[in-house]
C-alpha cells in the first residue's frame, strides 16, 4: 500500500514540474522576463502580527458594543471586555 502512495506522489510531482516547466518556456519564448517571487518571511511575520491585533481590537470592541446592547441598570448579562 505504502508503494502505490509513493508512487503516486512522485507522480503527481512529476506532472506537476512539467506544467511549471512549460509555463517557464513559454514565458521565455514569448521574450518576457523571469521574475522570481519576492519572499519576505519577516513581512510575512509583521503582517501576521498586525492581522492578529486588529482581529484583537476588532473583538474587543465588539464585546463593548454587547455590553452596551445588553445593559440594564446592572452588571447580569455583561462579558468581561480583553484586555489589551
Amino acid at each position: 500500500m505504502e508503494t502505490i502512495l509513493i508512487i503516486a506522489c512522485v507522480g503527481a510531482v512529476n506532472a506537476i514540474c512539467f506544467f511549471l516547466g512549460a509555463k517557464v518556456g513559454q514565458t521565455v519564448n514569448k521574450g518576457e522576463p523571469l521574475r522570481m517571487p519576492d519572499i519576505d518571511p519577516m513581512k510575512a511575520v509583521r503582517e501576521r502580527g498586525e492581522k492578529k491585533e486588529a482581529n484583537r481590537q476588532q473583538e474587543r470592541l465588539d464585546t463593548i458594543l454587547r455590553n452596551i446592547d445588553k445593559y440594564d441598570g446592572t452588571e447580569r448579562g455583561q462579558e468581561d471586555v480583553p484586555r489589551r
